[in-house]
Parts: C-alpha cells; sequence; structure tokens
C-alpha cells in the first residue's frame, strides 16, 4: 500500500497540544476513569488558582499570571477528541437486526439485538500500515511474506515443507489465478489472503452482561508466531449478538 504521510512532531490533531493528548491518554487508557469522576476532576482544574486570584494593582511591572484551565469541559468532552481521532483506529459501529416474521412464535424471534462492527477496510489498511518504514511501530517487519512460495527441503530429499499460509497450494494457485484473469492490472500486485474466524468464548465483562461471539480478523501473510503473539496480527472487528431461547 502507499505508505501514508508522517505527522510532524508538534501535530496532535485532534487534541490543542501534548498536554491535552497525554491527560486523555492517561485517564481514559490507563486510569479508565469513570464518567462522573472525569466531570469532577475537569471541574476543579477549572477553577481558577490562587496565582491568577492574587492582585496585581500595587505592582504594575508584575507580568499577568497564566490563568490555569482544565484540558476538557467534561467527559463527552474528552471523548469527542478520542472518538474524532482519524489515525491509527478503526472506529465501532453498531446496527440492529430484527426478524421480520412477526408471527413466530419463537421468543428470540421477537427481540432486537444489536451488532457492534469496525469497518474491516480501515482495519486492514492500518494493519498494513505497519509495514511501512516510516511508521514508529513495525510490528511485521521481517516477520510478512510478500508473495506465495514453494519450500523444498533438500535435507530431507526434496521433500516439500508447509509452513504459514503463504506456503500452501491455495494462495500459489488463488494468485496465479487472480494474475491469469487480468494480468495487466494486476502486475505488480501483492496477494492478501484475509483470515476470518470466531470462537465460542462470551464476551459479557464491560457488556452489561450481554453475550457476543467475537470476531476476529487476520491476513495470510503474517508469519503464525507473529499471529500467536497478538502483535495487531489478529484484531476484533464485530461482536456477533447470541440469540437465547428455549427453542434453540
Amino acid at each position: 500500500p502507499i505508505a501514508r504521510d508522517s505527522p510532524s512532531n508538534d501535530n496532535w490533531t485532534p487534541f490543542i497540544d501534548r498536554q491535552q493528548f497525554t491527560i486523555a491518554d492517561l485517564l481514559f487508557r490507563k486510569v479508565e476513569m469513570s464518567a462522573s469522576n472525569l466531570d469532577e476532576l475537569f471541574m476543579i482544574l477549572s477553577h481558577p488558582g490562587n496565582m491568577a486570584e492574587q492582585d496585581l494593582s500595587d505592582n504594575d511591572d508584575t507580568e499577568p499570571p497564566t490563568v490555569r484551565r482544565s484540558p476538557f469541559k467534561d467527559h463527552d468532552d474528552m471523548y469527542s477528541a478520542i472518538d474524532s481521532s482519524l489515525l491509527g483506529d478503526a472506529p465501532w459501529h453498531c446496527y440492529q437486526i430484527d426478524s421480520d416474521d412477526l408471527d413466530d412464535p419463537c421468543q428470540w424471534k421477537q427481540k432486537t439485538y444489536n451488532v457492534w462492527y469496525r469497518d474491516p477496510d480501515v482495519v486492514l489498511q492500518n494493519m498494513l500500515d505497519n509495514l511501512c518504514g516510516n511508521t514508529n511501530n513495525p510490528d511485521f517487519n521481517g516477520e510478512f511474506d510478500y508473495s506465495p512460495y514453494i519450500e523444498v527441503d533438500e535435507q530431507e530429499l526434496g521433500q516439500r515443507r508447509w509452513g504459514d499460509v503463504m506456503s500452501a497450494n491455495f494462495a500459489w494457485c488463488h494468485s496465479t489465478a487472480i494474475y491469469e484473469e487480468h494480468n495487466q492490472q494486476n502486475s505488480g500486485a501483492m496477494y492478501c489472503p484475509i483470515i476470518l474466524g470466531s470462537d465460542k468464548t462470551t464476551v459479557s465483562v464491560a457488556t452489561g452482561h450481554v453475550e457476543y461471539h467475537p470476531l476476529y480478523i487476520s491476513i495470510g501473510n503474517i508469519l503464525g508466531s507473529t499471529r500467536r503473539a497478538h502483535r495487531q496480527g489478529v484484531i476484533p472487528i464485530a461482536f456477533l449478538a447470541i440469540p437465547k431461547g428455549m427453542d434453540l
């Protein structure tokens, strides 16, 4: 993919400055402070300090003090700044599904279910951005296959060695078929197989005790050792609702 432009060291968009970004990162990601405590903290920080209240009328040469201000108005203001960040993240979206067959006696069909998801194109773009030399987190450097391959072990009398996804017959045959279909258009393109998976582990913590099946996405170019290490090689993109009923 085409490398994105590296932001300057003093570009903290959408935050005002480094201090505001650091405070948001501390309170939201590290401390995980509740909304009510955030509102109380920002209200305390918004009060003028002693320096701002001192009387400077007797000394005209004294420079006006710096009035301390709160980095955010309230928790909604901080959340909005975080959500408006466009770099290195894929925002979560939610849509509801229900059944059109309202006459069906099944209880689970009469309910509405939320499905949380992220745009897989954005997730994969962020994942591939880790390959660019100008990124600060090249997780896949040296652990990424750019094309399918066939490996033969000379010490084992020419036996073929099977390993990662790109060493399999599927990757070799599929990429060949794609190239032969439009060879001029696909010349120089990178074959990037997409892997989707879900497990039976339900997620109820921090979801209001609502159970979901997590859906994960990965790409076959990443070495299996990197994928198992969870170095941004496997990313959740959806939480699938689990209908419940006596007839399921």
